[in-house]
């Protein structure tokens, strides 16, 4: 087999639509950073950030040559509205901290440059077209 020129994901083919628009950050202007606890927010926050991030564990587990990255919601030991979102790399542990600044461009990206904040992770961490990504989910009570 001879090696694949790089090509990026094409993070259009990871989105998908509802009514024919991407979900986009709910409430513009309230910026979410990603940190060693994930996101944290009011659920009210969070919908389309866990739509984002399920794409982006995609290209993480597709960086790490196809290993499960995990994608939780965590809640129990909160108030009912305060949620968060980790994402969970192949060891168990957290997201590495390299990747926490592409968490947070994506989660807080513009419905229009979502695609091109997924293109310019894939193209940062030389994600390549071949390949699937596996993403469990999980939440915890």
């Amino acid at each position: 087999l001879q090696p694949q020129p790089h090509t990026t994901i094409g993070a259009r083919t990871l989105l998908c639509s509802a009514a024919g628009r991407m979900i986009g950050p709910p409430h513009p202007g309230v910026p979410l950073a990603y940190g060693t606890a994930g996101f944290r927010a009011r659920a009210d926050l969070l919908d389309s950030t866990f739509f984002r991030m399920g794409a982006l564990a995609v290209l993480r587990s597709r960086s790490r040559g196809g290993l499960a990255v995990g994608l939780m919601v965590t809640a129990s030991h909160n108030a009912e509205p305060d949620n968060g979102i980790k994402l969970v790399d192949p060891d168990g542990g957290m997201l590495d901290v390299s990747w926490e600044p592409h968490a947070s461009a994506v989660a807080n990206a513009a419905d229009a440059d979502l695609a091109a904040a997924l293109d310019a992770v894939a193209d940062a961490v030389g994600v390549v077209s071949a390949g699937g990504g596996r993403v469990p989910v999980a939440r915890d009570t």
